[in-house]
């Protein structure tokens, strides 16, 4: 592995520390916190500081020296966690998240110098007497100065006086090597993390010491024993240790003699500063007799039972290719399957088996791929607290089914649609808090955030609790913009839809948050780009829901396969509820040329695909041909009228966008195993469409 993986290893390590430091804060925000909350917060800013020292991320590594140690003051109690530190703490971790994105080489670091300085007054006014002794934070964080050796002995090695160890208490060993002092880490604060768990130093060896003139400033020449308090477990003690890896000597045990210090004789080509040992990092078992903490056998009984879950990580290139290379699989396997089965029918059986083995692999592909939608929902957050900055209003935020997997590129691509939503959620749905008091509501907004899977798609909604769509004055603004006419009759949902054309905005001013009319129109597109549709929902006085409805994956799906003339035809297998031949009976006429099937008491209108896609000797007479049941997003049920089905099969989506351009009723296309290319159909926008003109004849002439 080289060195740039293990860096990217460390910036996903980032910002899994990130979410988890987020998810704590957030707890504390609303009160339901307790003390392992803080310190999963202090573990996860403790772990990007121990990375940053070792990758040499100076900026980083002293920015989160002084958050980590205000963090501490709380976790110990003495400092108060009131709401205006939570407050101050939200900042510091989106000041944290921009200096991981400045060494990832996403920007420049921010200024900290003035947060810096606040989290040391809240360290210092909280600490209920002299402020700990502070570290300069304005660059890389180094070690106090001593005037002489002896100084600094007497700092580190001197025992407290203590009462004597309870019977419980344990011992720990520690010598730090060269590449300890090296790489940018802090052996003073190990130390004094060690003491903050109330241990005592009983040894300071100090036995490879070298004379003066042989010493060298970043190599470790001394080691200590101390002994630890019955309560506190050695994975506490491990955990200070992290990112230390093989560049300390860490070792368990009775009282005795910590092995010599390990010093490599000075290489000639590099001198005596730049040689060094670096030997393996010891967690060796208590020899018999040891005092250790009681629970520590069970607890290394219940690792022995149960063997932690391995993972490894892989670079998103490769799971690409590995997913380009089933989606060729499932077209091989089609095309197979196809020409065995118009030879002969000798062969069933084996290409049943090809059949599952290649569902199995496509699923197992694609799970690689699937991330948790939290990802997306972490952001969110420091979005409404900027927002919130901007604007002067108070906005809660409600979070449900954050555990939802969708494929990473929709993940991925989902992020601007998104912060669009919410931007014009805060700045145009959710009033002041002084229009909520007056209009009986409480002055914090409320915009909350769901995610289901739902018939093989992922419906993400975003809503608020604001004043909802003034769809007068969107129609007013429309009619003026030249997009529909004064005569129109618009029903709510067109109306609605309005708001994403292209420069529509209906703000009065505009502002660095929206009213430009840039936004909304980009949403609409990148969602459409993702396959998927937005629908909206608005209420007056009582908010708005934007209802985004995304394709789990964007590479390989199952389709019934149908013949409309001499065209075709693919209908995602997600949108059917079955297929039926109509008896005269159960058609009945509306209107001039519309017909709707009656299926058990239930009218559905009917659609003639032959009509929309052109095709020569289609089917126009339901009780002909076969009527496909699909369930839609927004428009409920509706009855596909196609020639016939002729296979049900796994396909491969082909963006049309990339080779042609971007079609309304067509959601990409496939290429069949007779090796034909055959359009894959958008039931969503057909049913809309429908809906719409009332009839076939109507979606007929409107296509």
């Amino acid at each position: 592995m080289t060195e740039d993986d293990i860096k990217q290893i460390f910036f996903v390590e980032c910002e899994e520390s990130l979410e988890a430091a987020e998810n704590g804060l957030a707890a504390c925000r609303e009160g339901t916190h307790d003390g392992e909350t803080i310190n999963a917060i202090f573990r996860a800013v403790h772990s990007i500081k121990g990375g940053a020292g070792a990758f040499g991320h100076t900026s980083l590594a002293a920015y989160t020296h002084g958050f980590e140690n205000l963090l501490g003051e709380i976790r110990e109690g003495r400092v108060p966690l009131d709401p205006a530190l939570v407050d101050l703490l939200l900042l510091a971790l989106d000041c944290l998240r921009d200096h991981v994105e400045a060494a990832r080489g996403e920007g420049a670091a921010p200024d900290d110098a003035d947060l810096l300085a606040r989290l040391e007054a809240a360290q210092a006014g909280g600490s209920g007497g002299a402020a700990p002794a502070s570290v300069t934070t304005s660059g890389p964080v180094s070690a106090p100065a001593f005037n002489d050796l002896d100084a600094l002995l007497n700092e580190l090695g001197a025992p407290a006086p203590s009462p004597s160890p309870a019977p419980e208490s344990w011992l720990v060993h520690i010598r730090p090597h060269a590449g300890a002092m090296t790489k940018g880490s802090e052996p003073l604060l190990w130390l004094r993390e060690l003491t903050d768990l109330g241990a005592t130093c009983e040894v300071c060896d100090i036995s490879a010491i070298p004379t003066i003139e042989h010493m060298a400033v970043e190599q470790g020449y001394l080691g200590w024993t101390f002994r630890m308090p019955g309560h506190v477990t050695p994975d506490a003690v491990a955990e200070i240790f992290d990112f230390v890896g093989d560049d300390v000597a860490l070792a368990y045990g009775p009282d005795g003699v910590m092995p010599p210090a390990r010093i490599a004789a000075p290489s000639a080509a590099r001198g005596a500063s730049e040689a060094q040992s670096r030997p393996v990092m010891a967690k060796t078992e208590p020899a018999p007799g040891a005092p250790m903490h009681p629970a520590a056998p069970a607890v290394a009984a219940a690792a022995a039972a149960a063997p932690a879950t391995q993972s490894v990580r892989i670079d998103l290139k490769k799971l690409d290719i590995l997913i380009d290379g089933v989606g060729e699989l499932v077209i091989a396997q089609a095309m197979l399957a196809q020409r065995l089965t118009n030879e002969n029918l000798a062969h069933v059986e084996e290409l049943a088996l090809i059949d599952g083995l290649v569902r199995d692999i496509q699923e197992h592909a694609m799970a690689f791929r699937a991330q948790p939608i939290s990802s997306v929902f972490g952001r969110v957050p420091r979005l409404l607290r900027e927002l919130g900055i901007s604007t002067g209003k108070h906005v809660k935020l409600e979070v449900s089914g954050e555990m939802t997997e969708l494929d990473k590129t929709v993940i991925e691509r989902l992020s601007e649609p998104m912060t669009h939503l919410i931007r014009n959620a805060v700045d145009h749905g959710i009033e002041s808090p002084e229009e909520r008091r007056a209009a009986g509501k409480d002055p914090e907004g409320t915009l909350t955030l769901s995610a289901e899977q739902k018939a093989g798609r992922i419906i993400i909604r975003i809503a608020d609790d604001g004043r909802g769509i003034d769809r007068e004055r969107v129609l007013a603004k429309a009619i003026a913009n030249g997009l529909v006419t004064p005569e129109a009759q618009l029903s709510d949902d067109e109306i609605n839809l309005l708001i994403f054309a292209p420069g529509f905005s209906t703000a009065a001013q505009v502002s660095n948050i929206s009213g430009r009319g840039v936004g909304m129109d980009v949403v609409k597109q990148n969602v459409k780009e993702l396959g998927g549709r937005v629908t909206i929902e608005s209420t007056p006085g009582k908010g708005t829901t934007f209802a985004l409805a995304l394709p789990l994956t964007l590479a390989i799906s199952d389709g019934m396969i149908v013949q409309v003339g001499d065209q075709s035809l693919v209908i995602p297998l997600t949108h059917v509820i079955e297929s039926l031949r109509p008896t005269p009976t159960d058609v009945k006429g509306m209107g001039t040329s519309a017909q709707v099937l009656n299926t058990r008491g239930s009218f559905v209108p009917i659609i003639t695909l032959g009509l929309l896609t052109g095709a020569h000797d289609a089917v126009t007479n339901p009780c002909e041909g076969v009527l496909v049941l699909v369930e839609t997003e927004g428009h409920g049920r509706a009855a596909l009228l196609v020639d016939a089905i002729t296979d049900q099969r796994q396909f491969v989506i082909k963006a049309l966008d990339t080779h042609y351009r971007q079609i309304d009723s067509v959601a990409g296309a496939t290429i069949l195993g007779d090796g034909k290319v055959a359009l894959i159909v958008d039931v969503d926008f057909i049913a809309s469409t429908a809906a719409r003109n009332h009839g076939v004849t109507a979606l007929a002439v409107a296509a």
